[in-house]
């Protein structure tokens, strides 16, 4: 599987994304979030990381941005650990000039530094 997700914390949620990411796996990944409900507790905070990560499925369906829009204002911070190849396509995919959440990106070799920043003001 492309895409799996677990809690790390009270309101922390890791995503790992590896493969090629395609658009049913991330469409049953945004049921199982809301069906989940991990956005009753107030806003949450998400690291994402790409391991062997080798893109996405191509299609116009990328285009579908309700599901961020939606749950824009649940998430207060998002952390990216990838190669530092991926920083310009991760941004557009999470809309990151758009939205409320901070989105940062850290190298691999960064990955403690992204816990540390996501745990600020916790």
């Amino acid at each position: 599987m492309a895409i799996s997700s677990h809690t790390l914390a009270d309101r922390l949620h890791q995503i790992t994304l590896s493969g090629l990411l395609t658009w049913a796996e991330f469409q049953a990944f945004q049921t199982q979030a809301e069906t989940g409900n991990i956005f009753a507790s107030g806003k949450i905070r998400v690291l994402i990381l790409l391991e062997n990560f080798t893109g996405w499925e191509p299609g116009e369906q990328w285009s579908d941005v309700s599901f961020f829009f939606k749950h824009d204002q649940d998430i207060e911070k998002i952390a990216v650990v990838s190669e530092s190849r991926w920083r310009d396509e991760m941004s557009v995919f999470l809309f990151a000039d758009y939205r409320q959440a901070e989105a940062r990106f850290f190298t691999e070799s960064e990955r403690e530094a992204a816990h540390a920043w996501l745990s600020e003001g916790r």
